[in-house]
Protein backbone atom coordinates (compact mmCIF):
# COMPACT_ATOMS: atom_id res chain seq x y z
CA UNK A 1 0.00 0.00 0.00
CA UNK A 2 1.02 3.29 -0.96
CA UNK A 3 1.71 6.28 1.83
CA UNK A 4 -0.65 7.95 0.24
CA UNK A 5 -3.11 5.71 -0.02
CA UNK A 6 -2.88 4.59 4.12
CA UNK A 7 -3.10 8.54 4.29
CA UNK A 8 -6.43 8.52 2.55
CA UNK A 9 -7.69 5.29 4.33
CA UNK A 10 -7.17 6.02 7.78
CA UNK A 11 -8.69 9.16 7.45
CA UNK A 12 -11.41 7.28 5.95
CA UNK A 13 -11.65 4.88 9.15
CA UNK A 14 -11.88 7.84 11.33
CA UNK A 15 -15.26 8.94 9.71
CA UNK A 16 -13.98 11.33 7.36
CA UNK A 17 -16.12 11.37 3.93
CA UNK A 18 -14.65 11.28 0.72
CA UNK A 19 -15.31 14.67 -0.25
CA UNK A 20 -13.79 16.29 3.07
CA UNK A 21 -10.27 14.17 2.87
CA UNK A 22 -10.79 15.43 -1.33
CA UNK A 23 -10.80 19.16 0.43
CA UNK A 24 -7.98 18.59 2.93
CA UNK A 25 -5.78 16.54 0.66
CA UNK A 26 -6.29 19.28 -1.87
CA UNK A 27 -7.31 16.58 -4.53
CA UNK A 28 -10.08 15.36 -6.30
CA UNK A 29 -13.24 13.53 -4.51
CA UNK A 30 -12.39 10.66 -7.76
CA UNK A 31 -8.95 10.15 -6.89
CA UNK A 32 -9.41 9.88 -2.97
CA UNK A 33 -11.85 7.42 -3.86
CA UNK A 34 -9.48 5.16 -6.00
CA UNK A 35 -7.14 5.56 -3.07
CA UNK A 36 -9.54 4.22 -0.51
CA UNK A 37 -10.62 1.13 -2.60
CA UNK A 38 -7.29 0.67 -4.01
CA UNK A 39 -5.98 0.50 0.32
CA UNK A 40 -9.39 -2.12 0.85
CA UNK A 41 -8.28 -4.23 -1.98
CA UNK A 42 -4.89 -4.42 -0.15
CA UNK A 43 -6.02 -5.19 3.16
CA UNK A 44 -8.15 -8.13 2.24
CA UNK A 45 -4.74 -9.53 0.09
CA UNK A 46 -3.41 -12.97 1.61
CA UNK A 47 -0.35 -11.43 3.88
CA UNK A 48 2.23 -14.19 2.58
CA UNK A 49 1.00 -12.34 -1.01
CA UNK A 50 1.40 -8.92 0.59
CA UNK A 51 5.06 -9.60 1.75
CA UNK A 52 6.05 -11.34 -2.02
CA UNK A 53 4.20 -7.84 -3.82
CA UNK A 54 6.37 -5.70 -1.33
CA UNK A 55 9.40 -7.54 -1.37
CA UNK A 56 9.19 -6.63 -5.08
CA UNK A 57 8.37 -3.30 -5.00
CA UNK A 58 5.11 -3.83 -6.31
CA UNK A 59 2.89 -2.41 -3.06
CA UNK A 60 0.02 -1.25 -5.71
CA UNK A 61 -2.35 -4.21 -5.62
CA UNK A 62 -3.43 -3.03 -9.14
CA UNK A 63 -0.54 -3.67 -11.13
CA UNK A 64 -0.35 -7.68 -10.20
CA UNK A 65 -2.89 -9.87 -10.33
CA UNK A 66 -1.19 -13.01 -10.41
CA UNK A 67 2.08 -14.78 -10.19
CA UNK A 68 4.47 -17.33 -8.84
CA UNK A 69 5.99 -16.88 -4.97
CA UNK A 70 9.04 -19.14 -4.76
CA UNK A 71 10.30 -20.15 -1.94
CA UNK A 72 13.34 -22.52 -0.42
CA UNK A 73 10.98 -25.34 -1.29
CA UNK A 74 8.12 -24.88 -3.27
CA UNK A 75 6.85 -22.50 -5.61
CA UNK A 76 3.36 -21.21 -4.85
CA UNK A 77 1.31 -19.87 -7.73
CA UNK A 78 -1.33 -16.84 -6.77
CA UNK A 79 -4.58 -15.31 -8.31
CA UNK A 80 -6.55 -12.25 -7.62
CA UNK A 81 -9.81 -11.87 -8.47
CA UNK A 82 -9.52 -9.00 -11.41
CA UNK A 83 -11.87 -6.85 -11.58
CA UNK A 84 -14.47 -6.45 -14.65
CA UNK A 85 -12.70 -4.34 -17.47
CA UNK A 86 -15.19 -2.63 -18.76
CA UNK A 87 -16.82 -1.78 -16.20
CA UNK A 88 -14.02 -0.74 -13.70
CA UNK A 89 -13.20 1.36 -16.78
CA UNK A 90 -16.41 3.37 -16.53
CA UNK A 91 -16.58 3.64 -13.09
CA UNK A 92 -13.13 5.45 -13.44
CA UNK A 93 -14.44 7.57 -16.03
CA UNK A 94 -17.72 7.98 -13.60
CA UNK A 95 -15.88 9.54 -10.59
CA UNK A 96 -13.18 11.49 -12.76
CA UNK A 97 -16.37 13.72 -13.64
CA UNK A 98 -17.84 13.45 -10.19
CA UNK A 99 -15.18 14.84 -8.49
CA UNK A 100 -14.34 17.14 -11.44
CA UNK A 101 -15.17 21.39 -10.29
CA UNK A 102 -16.25 23.26 -12.29
CA UNK A 103 -14.10 25.92 -13.09
CA UNK A 104 -14.15 29.74 -12.65
CA UNK A 105 -12.27 31.44 -14.98
CA UNK A 106 -10.33 34.47 -14.32
CA UNK A 107 -11.17 37.24 -16.07
CA UNK A 108 -10.70 38.26 -19.89
CA UNK A 109 -7.88 40.68 -20.43
CA UNK A 110 -9.21 44.10 -21.09
CA UNK A 111 -9.20 45.16 -24.80
CA UNK A 112 -11.74 45.53 -27.37
CA UNK A 113 -12.29 42.30 -29.40
CA UNK A 114 -13.87 42.36 -33.20
CA UNK A 115 -17.25 41.34 -33.53
CA UNK A 116 -16.93 40.36 -37.18
CA UNK A 117 -13.92 37.69 -36.51
CA UNK A 118 -13.44 34.25 -35.75
CA UNK A 119 -10.15 32.40 -35.13
CA UNK A 120 -9.94 28.84 -35.44
CA UNK A 121 -7.19 26.85 -33.73
CA UNK A 122 -7.08 23.13 -35.03
CA UNK A 123 -5.32 20.54 -32.85
CA UNK A 124 -4.84 17.64 -35.39
CA UNK A 125 -3.02 14.26 -34.72
CA UNK A 126 -1.91 14.98 -31.01
CA UNK A 127 -1.50 11.21 -30.23
CA UNK A 128 -1.02 11.44 -26.32
CA UNK A 129 0.76 8.91 -25.08
CA UNK A 130 2.55 8.02 -28.28
CA UNK A 131 6.57 7.46 -27.59
CA UNK A 132 8.91 7.54 -30.05
CA UNK A 133 12.88 7.09 -29.24
CA UNK A 134 14.65 9.68 -30.90
CA UNK A 135 17.61 7.37 -31.79
CA UNK A 136 15.05 5.46 -34.13
CA UNK A 137 12.99 8.21 -35.28
CA UNK A 138 14.98 11.44 -35.11
CA UNK A 139 12.72 13.35 -32.11
CA UNK A 140 11.67 12.17 -29.07
CA UNK A 141 8.04 12.26 -27.91
CA UNK A 142 6.24 11.29 -24.83
CA UNK A 143 3.02 11.82 -23.19
CA UNK A 144 4.69 15.06 -21.62
CA UNK A 145 5.97 16.25 -24.52
CA UNK A 146 2.92 16.26 -26.19
CA UNK A 147 1.25 18.37 -23.78
CA UNK A 148 3.94 20.72 -23.04
CA UNK A 149 3.48 20.96 -27.42
CA UNK A 150 0.40 21.72 -27.18
CA UNK A 151 0.53 24.41 -24.58
CA UNK A 152 3.25 25.96 -25.88
CA UNK A 153 2.01 26.15 -29.73
CA UNK A 154 -1.79 27.24 -28.74
CA UNK A 155 -0.21 29.88 -26.69
CA UNK A 156 1.83 31.24 -29.13
CA UNK A 157 -0.89 31.05 -31.65
CA UNK A 158 -3.45 32.95 -29.45
CA UNK A 159 -0.65 35.47 -28.97
CA UNK A 160 -0.17 36.31 -32.50
CA UNK A 161 -3.67 36.10 -33.42
CA UNK A 162 -6.11 39.05 -33.81
CA UNK A 163 -8.84 39.94 -30.87
CA UNK A 164 -11.57 37.93 -32.80
CA UNK A 165 -14.71 37.73 -30.63
CA UNK A 166 -15.10 34.16 -31.22
CA UNK A 167 -12.88 31.02 -30.80
CA UNK A 168 -12.76 27.39 -31.58
CA UNK A 169 -10.65 24.94 -30.74
CA UNK A 170 -10.91 21.78 -32.73
CA UNK A 171 -9.12 18.69 -31.52
CA UNK A 172 -9.38 16.79 -35.20
CA UNK A 173 -9.54 13.68 -33.89
CA UNK A 174 -6.24 11.63 -33.13
CA UNK A 175 -5.80 13.30 -29.88
CA UNK A 176 -5.05 9.97 -27.99
CA UNK A 177 -2.69 7.68 -29.60
CA UNK A 178 -4.53 4.59 -28.07
CA UNK A 179 -7.70 3.75 -27.22
CA UNK A 180 -7.44 1.94 -24.22
CA UNK A 181 -5.10 -0.39 -22.45
CA UNK A 182 -4.77 -3.16 -25.13
CA UNK A 183 -1.85 -0.52 -27.13
CA UNK A 184 -3.60 -1.44 -30.56
CA UNK A 185 -5.86 0.56 -32.90
CA UNK A 186 -9.20 -0.05 -32.85
CA UNK A 187 -9.54 -1.26 -36.29
CA UNK A 188 -6.61 -2.65 -37.76
CA UNK A 189 -5.32 -4.20 -34.50
CA UNK A 190 -1.89 -2.61 -35.03
CA UNK A 191 0.24 -2.85 -32.25
CA UNK A 192 1.19 0.70 -30.86
CA UNK A 193 4.30 2.35 -29.04
CA UNK A 194 2.57 3.92 -25.87
CA UNK A 195 3.77 6.12 -23.00
CA UNK A 196 2.45 5.12 -19.79
CA UNK A 197 -1.15 3.94 -19.00
CA UNK A 198 -4.33 4.81 -20.80
CA UNK A 199 -5.74 6.51 -17.44
CA UNK A 200 -2.59 8.72 -17.19
CA UNK A 201 -2.82 9.67 -20.92
CA UNK A 202 -6.52 10.10 -20.68
CA UNK A 203 -6.19 12.69 -18.64
CA UNK A 204 -3.39 14.48 -19.75
CA UNK A 205 -5.35 14.51 -22.84
CA UNK A 206 -8.20 16.59 -20.99
CA UNK A 207 -5.50 18.79 -19.30
CA UNK A 208 -3.51 19.75 -22.38
CA UNK A 209 -7.29 20.73 -24.38
CA UNK A 210 -8.47 22.73 -20.85
CA UNK A 211 -5.35 25.01 -21.31
CA UNK A 212 -6.13 25.44 -24.43
CA UNK A 213 -9.53 26.54 -23.97
CA UNK A 214 -8.59 28.31 -20.88
CA UNK A 215 -5.66 30.39 -22.97
CA UNK A 216 -7.91 31.06 -25.53
CA UNK A 217 -10.28 32.12 -22.79
CA UNK A 218 -7.94 34.99 -22.11
CA UNK A 219 -8.21 36.56 -25.44
CA UNK A 220 -11.74 35.78 -27.39
CA UNK A 221 -15.29 36.38 -25.54
CA UNK A 222 -16.28 33.23 -26.53
CA UNK A 223 -14.82 29.80 -27.54
CA UNK A 224 -16.39 26.65 -28.85
CA UNK A 225 -14.40 23.39 -28.03
CA UNK A 226 -15.12 20.35 -30.52
CA UNK A 227 -13.62 16.78 -29.75
CA UNK A 228 -13.82 14.76 -32.93
CA UNK A 229 -13.05 11.20 -33.01
CA UNK A 230 -9.90 9.78 -34.66
CA UNK A 231 -9.49 5.91 -36.06
CA UNK A 232 -6.93 5.96 -32.73
CA UNK A 233 -9.11 7.26 -30.74
CA UNK A 234 -12.46 5.70 -31.89
CA UNK A 235 -14.24 5.65 -28.20
CA UNK A 236 -11.30 7.46 -25.99
CA UNK A 237 -12.51 10.83 -27.74
CA UNK A 238 -16.05 10.82 -26.07
CA UNK A 239 -14.38 10.44 -22.04
CA UNK A 240 -12.09 13.91 -23.13
CA UNK A 241 -15.54 15.77 -24.29
CA UNK A 242 -17.63 14.41 -21.58
CA UNK A 243 -14.95 15.58 -19.04
CA UNK A 244 -14.26 19.13 -20.44
CA UNK A 245 -18.61 19.38 -21.14
CA UNK A 246 -18.85 18.61 -16.83
CA UNK A 247 -15.70 21.04 -16.45
CA UNK A 248 -17.16 24.11 -17.91
CA UNK A 249 -20.66 22.96 -17.49
CA UNK A 250 -21.55 26.56 -15.65
CA UNK A 251 -18.94 28.82 -17.77
CA UNK A 252 -20.51 31.33 -19.70
CA UNK A 253 -17.56 31.82 -22.15
CA UNK A 254 -16.44 28.42 -22.98
CA UNK A 255 -19.17 25.91 -24.72
CA UNK A 256 -18.16 22.06 -25.38
CA UNK A 257 -20.13 20.81 -28.16
CA UNK A 258 -21.60 17.86 -26.91
CA UNK A 259 -23.07 15.96 -30.16
CA UNK A 260 -23.21 12.27 -31.64
CA UNK A 261 -21.60 11.95 -34.68
CA UNK A 262 -18.41 12.76 -36.68
CA UNK A 263 -18.60 15.88 -38.43
CA UNK A 264 -18.21 19.23 -36.79
CA UNK A 265 -20.34 22.52 -39.32
CA UNK A 266 -20.63 25.65 -38.27
CA UNK A 267 -21.93 28.84 -39.91
CA UNK A 268 -20.77 32.36 -39.34
CA UNK A 269 -21.32 35.25 -41.30
CA UNK A 270 -20.97 34.47 -45.32
CA UNK A 271 -18.81 31.54 -43.78
CA UNK A 272 -19.05 28.08 -43.75
CA UNK A 273 -16.47 25.97 -41.33
CA UNK A 274 -16.69 22.01 -41.46
CA UNK A 275 -14.06 18.86 -40.02
CA UNK A 276 -14.00 15.77 -39.88
CA UNK A 277 -10.37 13.43 -39.18
CA UNK A 278 -10.46 12.65 -42.86
CA UNK A 279 -9.84 8.77 -42.63
CA UNK A 280 -13.53 7.45 -44.08
CA UNK A 281 -13.92 10.11 -47.38
CA UNK A 282 -11.96 11.34 -49.75
CA UNK A 283 -12.44 15.42 -50.47
CA UNK A 284 -14.96 15.20 -52.91
CA UNK A 285 -16.99 13.25 -50.92
CA UNK A 286 -16.82 15.12 -47.83
CA UNK A 287 -17.99 18.15 -50.04
CA UNK A 288 -20.56 16.52 -51.53
CA UNK A 289 -22.29 15.27 -48.11
CA UNK A 290 -21.48 19.04 -46.51
CA UNK A 291 -23.64 20.23 -49.64
CA UNK A 292 -26.36 17.69 -48.94
CA UNK A 293 -26.74 17.27 -45.02
CA UNK A 294 -26.51 21.12 -44.47
CA UNK A 295 -28.28 22.84 -47.97
CA UNK A 296 -29.44 25.75 -45.93
CA UNK A 297 -26.05 26.54 -44.63
CA UNK A 298 -24.25 25.60 -47.60
CA UNK A 299 -27.42 28.03 -49.73
CA UNK A 300 -25.99 31.25 -47.11
CA UNK A 301 -22.74 30.95 -47.50
CA UNK A 302 -19.69 31.88 -50.34
CA UNK A 303 -16.64 31.30 -48.30
CA UNK A 304 -16.60 27.63 -47.42
CA UNK A 305 -13.61 25.36 -45.71
CA UNK A 306 -13.13 21.98 -44.52
CA UNK A 307 -10.52 20.48 -41.99
CA UNK A 308 -9.16 17.27 -41.97
CA UNK A 309 -6.16 15.73 -40.68
CA UNK A 310 -5.22 12.10 -40.20
CA UNK A 311 -2.44 12.15 -43.04
CA UNK A 312 0.08 14.00 -40.98
CA UNK A 313 0.63 16.26 -44.01
CA UNK A 314 -0.02 19.46 -45.54
CA UNK A 315 -2.38 19.37 -48.41
CA UNK A 316 -4.73 22.04 -49.87
CA UNK A 317 -7.42 21.93 -52.85
CA UNK A 318 -10.55 23.66 -53.80
CA UNK A 319 -13.55 21.40 -54.71
CA UNK A 320 -16.34 22.03 -55.77
CA UNK A 321 -16.61 25.70 -53.81
CA UNK A 322 -14.68 24.10 -50.85
CA UNK A 323 -11.30 24.88 -49.68
CA UNK A 324 -10.60 21.55 -48.15
CA UNK A 325 -7.32 21.67 -45.87
CA UNK A 326 -5.15 18.28 -44.77
CA UNK A 327 -3.71 19.93 -41.73
CA UNK A 328 -0.03 18.37 -40.57
CA UNK A 329 0.36 16.83 -37.54
CA UNK A 330 1.33 17.90 -33.92
CA UNK A 331 2.71 14.95 -32.97
CA UNK A 332 6.32 13.64 -33.93
CA UNK A 333 6.84 10.66 -36.32
CA UNK A 334 6.32 7.50 -34.30
CA UNK A 335 8.77 4.28 -35.62
CA UNK A 336 6.35 3.32 -38.40
CA UNK A 337 6.37 6.37 -39.71
CA UNK A 338 10.22 6.86 -39.33
CA UNK A 339 11.10 3.02 -41.22
CA UNK A 340 8.39 4.40 -44.27
CA UNK A 341 9.81 7.34 -44.71
CA UNK A 342 7.58 9.65 -44.18
CA UNK A 343 8.97 13.42 -43.18
CA UNK A 344 6.15 15.42 -42.65
CA UNK A 345 6.79 18.71 -39.98
CA UNK A 346 4.33 19.57 -36.99
CA UNK A 347 2.52 22.34 -37.02
CA UNK A 348 -0.09 24.68 -34.90
CA UNK A 349 -1.88 27.53 -37.03
CA UNK A 350 -4.06 30.17 -35.80
CA UNK A 351 -6.43 31.12 -39.26
CA UNK A 352 -8.95 34.12 -38.38
CA UNK A 353 -12.17 34.87 -40.84
CA UNK A 354 -14.16 37.65 -41.43
CA UNK A 355 -17.96 36.76 -41.12
CA UNK A 356 -18.62 38.54 -44.65
CA UNK A 357 -15.04 38.50 -46.27
CA UNK A 358 -13.69 34.79 -45.52
CA UNK A 359 -10.04 34.24 -44.20
CA UNK A 360 -8.17 37.43 -43.29
CA UNK A 361 -5.54 36.16 -41.62
CA UNK A 362 -3.51 32.90 -40.57
CA UNK A 363 -0.63 32.32 -37.96
CA UNK A 364 1.88 29.04 -37.92
CA UNK A 365 3.94 27.79 -35.48
CA UNK A 366 6.51 24.97 -36.58
CA UNK A 367 8.08 22.91 -34.02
Amino acid sequence: MTPEQREAYDLHKKGMGKREIARMLGKNESTIRDRIRRAERYLQTDPAVQGAMSEVGMQDIGVLHSGWVKTDGASLYFQQPKDNDTTDTLDRIKEYFTGLPAIDLPPKQTGPSDADLLTVYPIPDAHIGMRAWAKETGEAYDTDIAVDRIQSGIGQCVQSSPASSEAIIIALGDLLHANDNTNMTPASKHVLDVDSRHYRNLEAAIYAIAAAAEMAAQKHDKVTVVVQRGNHDESAYMAVMFALAERYREDSRINVQKRPGEFFVHQFGLCLLASQHGDKAKAERLVMHLADEWPEMWGATRHRYYFTGHLHHSKMQDVGGVQVEQLRAVTARDAYAASNAYSARAQFQAITYHRNLGEVSRVKVNI
